[in-house]
């Protein structure tokens, strides 16, 4: 049997046909070029169409919470695509398709990507660390995916480090959501080069300093690692994984695990817990794939396919 799986992301929709190995067989993508959840649904289904004789289920990555229990897909939230709030997206595309269809958060089913077939397969428990404007994340345990009471579990954005700027309120300036999100590479880059203007300045022009042996940008390099180490070590002593895989588009640059590792090593040596074991951070595999192939993956689960 084949699966249609979809990841609903902020700029694309991306597509595929998956296989019961969890290999794509085909793919394709579409610009997220909508201003309602009708507009999304008929676009859906217009990709959908053509191999509805050949599918078994739906299977959508969204932004935004699912409750698993929901048989109707309701997004609570929908991130950048605040039109789908509330929008019952499996009922929705069932009615008009015929077919099964199965909704999951975007972090969750990269998760769930990476462990039925990338850097997660084979562990007890495992998290993805998925860096992008924010951090996304979840978190697979005995091959489930954890979702906590409210279907919030493993939101990564929302950890805070240091100190919170105003006594008694959270500062959203001290969350995973803004230091540990490539914009967070960023300002400690440009905060070591003396740059002020930062917006014109992107993933790739960074690497580019680091590359080049710019020493201000490598050490900016270094204090971002140390703060995504901080968060790994978090995530480590709560949940003590087998594994966090860091995912997103920066992590294609080598400079960044290697900051990563060399960082690690040095704030765990001397660490007074030795049974404690220090994070095994490894990259994700799956790149753009993950989304849909863990959709493809929590379809399957809860469909019994």
């Amino acid at each position: 049997m084949e699966y249609f799986g979809i990841d609903v992301g902020g700029t694309q929709v991306k597509w595929a046909i998956v296989n019961e190995d969890y290999q794509i067989v085909e793919q394709g993508k579409i610009p997220t070029d909508f201003s309602s959840a009708d507009e999304l649904v008929d676009a859906l289904v217009k990709l959908v169409e053509p191999y509805r004789d050949r599918v078994g289920a739906i299977a959508a990555s969204v932004p935004g919470t699912v409750q698993a229990d929901d048989p109707d897909g309701t997004i609570i939230g929908g991130g950048a695509l605040t039109y789908m709030d509330k929008f019952p997206l499996a009922r929705a595309l069932t009615d008009r398709l015929g077919l099964p269809a199965v909704i999951d958060n975007d972090g969750k089913s990269c998760a769930n990507g990476e462990y039925a077939a990338g850097a997660l397969k084979g562990t007890k428990v495992g998290v993805v660390m998925v860096i992008g404007t924010g951090l996304g994340g979840g978190v697979v345990i005995d091959g489930t995916v954890f979702r906590g009471a409210h279907g919030n579990a493993t939101e990564i954005s929302g950890i805070v480090s240091d100190h919170v700027t105003a006594p008694g309120k959270f500062d959203l300036s001290n969350m995973g959501a803004i230091r540990g999100g490539w914009m967070g590479l960023r300002h400690a880059i440009c905060s070591e080069k003396g740059i002020t203007d930062e917006k014109d300045i992107d993933g790739f022009k960074l690497f580019e300093w680091v590359d080049a042996g710019d020493e201000a940008a490598i050490r900016g390099l270094h204090t971002y690692a140390r703060y995504v180490v901080c968060l790994c070590h978090t995530i480590q002593v709560i949940l003590d994984p087998d594994a966090i895989a860091i995912g997103g588009g920066i992590s294609a640059a080598p400079a960044l695990i290697e900051a990563i590792h060399a960082e690690e090593d040095a704030m765990y040596e001397g660490w007074p817990f030795p049974q404690m074991k220090k994070p095994n951070i490894v990259l994700c595999e799956m790149g753009n794939d993950a989304n849909i192939v863990g959709a493809v993956y929590e379809a399957r689960r809860r469909l019994r396919l």
